[in-house]
């Protein structure tokens, strides 16, 4: 990848990165609540997705939505509004998990495996409609254990419809590690229906682009479907708050060290080719951490949802 490419994904990942820990904080200091799940870890993925998309491109995400979100262009002000519980992008009605933005084409689901279906419906429209949009439904690899992700899979090969099936291969579905819970390659449920499938490692940038930039240009061009697995680690448990006993410290300690972690390892690649020194690179991180602290600050401003707009918005209004 070009070198200046390299930097400003380093620089959007610790943009995602800010947006989860300070997300994580709110969930400790109780102005957020429910079970909140993070992507710390898994920034490279929705980084890199973020070069691919175009506008009128859709997504729909999981339970781990918000880095999705960013990628697609989601307006990050009223998107924190909304998970800090405020009159924000759904007012107030969507929280966390069920966060939706018809303007952006971005919508996510609690339900496991959930987001397939209602992807294709998505793409769907797009192939009716005709041009070189694409849809991506976002899975983890617990998630293609279900049916309904399998149902759909067939769906698109048989229709023909333009959708990317995007896996986030964390090694576990929940507190259960992928070895208890599925047989075989992921990529071999892709390959038996015919479906195009790259996979790539997380700590490997040009992997990880090459996986995501190919399946998305096949998407394109072929108004088809295909799949893309990039293999990462979460940083947290399954949600904040979670006692993670399920993995071994040790596990986690070297994921999450300075070999592991993408963002570090990314990090160590630019000071090594010399694309910025530590202090420009400091910068950056300055100047990014003021950028989300100050996104935060104006979506804490926002009041919170009138009880008046309890009704609007739950059925179809006239």
């Amino acid at each position: 990848m070009d070198p200046q490419a390299t930097l400003a994904t380093y620089e959007v990942m610790c943009r995602m990165r800010e947006f989860e820990v300070l997300v994580g904080d709110g969930v400790a200091r109780g102005e957020i609540h429910g079970e909140m799940h993070l992507g710390i870890g898994q920034e490279i993925v929705a980084a890199v997705l973020a070069r691919h998309l175009r506008r009128g491109d859709a997504v729909v995400s999981t339970h781990r939505p918000h880095l999705h979100a960013l990628a697609l262009g989601v307006d990050p002000i009223p998107m924190l509004a909304e998970i800090f519980e405020r009159d924000g992008l759904n007012h107030g009605k969507g929280g966390h998990m069920h966060l939706f933005d018809p303007r952006s084409n971005f919508m996510c689901t609690g339900i496991v495996g959930a987001s397939a279906p209602l992807a294709a419906g998505y793409a769907l429209k797009q192939r009716i409609d005709g041009g070189s949009y694409i849809t991506v439904a976002v899975a983890g690899d617990g998630a293609v254990n279900q049916g309904a992700v399998a149902e759909t899979m067939n769906l698109a090969m048989v229709r023909g419809l333009p959708l990317l099936f995007l896996v986030e291969d964390n090694g576990y579905g929940i507190s259960v590690p992928k070895k208890k819970s599925t047989a075989g390659r992921l990529a071999s449920r892709a390959e038996a229906i015919g479906l195009p499938v790259r996979e790539a490692i997380g700590q490997e940038l040009e992997e990880v682009d090459q996986a995501i930039g190919s399946t998305v240009q096949a998407v394109r061009d072929s108004g088809g479907p295909a799949m893309a697995i990039v293999r990462v680690y979460r940083f947290r448990g399954h949600y904040e708050g979670d006692a993670d006993l399920y993995r071994d410290p040790a596990e986690k300690d070297h994921a999450m060290s300075s070999e592991k972690d993408p963002l570090l390892v990314l990090r160590s690649r630019i000071l090594a080719e010399g694309t910025a020194d530590e202090s420009q690179l400091a910068d950056i991180e300055g100047a990014v951490r003021s950028e989300v602290l100050g996104w935060s600050e104006r979506a804490l401003s926002t009041p919170l949802p009138s009880p008046a707009s309890a009704a609007t918005g739950v059925f179809a209004d006239e």
